[in-house]
């Protein structure tokens, strides 16, 4: 098992490659940097459970026109990684584009640059940014699908991978908003075991990280019927306390 992820580690850093060759051609001289991102970069790639995360950062005074068609070429440079591959782009000024406040952090903290030209000066997101950004992701990309999820008493084939993101999502929710960092799910989920969050439930995020791990599969986190609204209440609940504290904190030093 594991020759043949670090295989298809290997054929999908060949496919970066060409994606980073492929947008420099199509973009020229507006393309600052091709960025490697994600797991990729930070660790914990998974063949199965992740994306093939790319970031663009370009040098324009605006969005050039066809980056959608740019894209869904890129994509259809393979026809089995491209399902995979997630672009994201933008100006380092971040006036324009797909280029998110996490994504930005995991590009300055991890990103791999591909084309080795001088890097661009990229502003640092702020700490009530990055605290706004994981908010909006958790109410926007997680919370439509707990009651589905939570639901399941069998997973189909592309019901996996959403599941198993969803149960690990509060490890990386509470390892960014104390750390203002990006890292691996591993990280993330050891980060956990030591503030150990009142009220989550550590055996299916440590279960579901063992898929991500090929150690087992994504029916072994769904036997334990971890209660996905529970966690997540759970894990903004600590959020919300820690806010709570470092208003505490400062109102007693002003």
């Amino acid at each position: 098992m594991g020759d043949k992820n670090e295989f298809n580690i290997a054929a999908i850093t060949a496919y970066v490659l060409r994606v980073a060759t492929f947008f420099d051609a199509r973009l020229g001289s507006i393309l600052a940097e091709v960025y490697q991102l994600g797991s990729l970069a930070h660790g914990g790639f998974s063949a199965v459970y992740s994306d093939i995360d790319i970031g663009l950062l370009l040098n324009c005074p605006e969005p050039p026109a066809g980056m959608a068609e740019a894209i869904s070429a890129a994509k259809n440079l393979d026809s089995e990684y491209g399902k995979k591959l997630s672009v994201f782009w933008g100006n380092p000024e971040y006036n324009w584009g797909r280029l998110p406040v996490i994504d930005r952090l995991d590009l300055l903290d991890h990103g791999v640059p591909l084309m080795r030209r001088p890097k661009p000066k990229v502003r640092r997101p702020s700490k009530a940014e990055i605290h706004q950004a994981l908010l909006e992701s958790f109410e926007r990309s997680y919370r439509p699908r707990l009651a589905e999820l939570g639901s399941l008493t069998r997973l189909e084939t592309d019901q996996r991978k959403p599941y198993i993101r969803n149960v690990l999502y509060p490890a990386r929710l509470i390892y960014t908003w104390d750390t203002l960092t990006v890292a691996s799910n591993d990280r993330a989920v050891e980060y956990l075991h030591k503030v150990r969050p009142p009220g989550l439930d550590l055996e299916p995020i440590d279960r579901a990280l063992a898929c991500r791990q090929h150690k087992c599969p994504a029916e072994d986190v769904l036997v334990l019927a971890p209660d996905l609204n529970a966690q997540f209440e759970a894990a903004i609940k600590y959020l919300k306390a820690g806010q709570s504290l470092q208003t505490a904190v400062y109102k007693g030093q002003s």
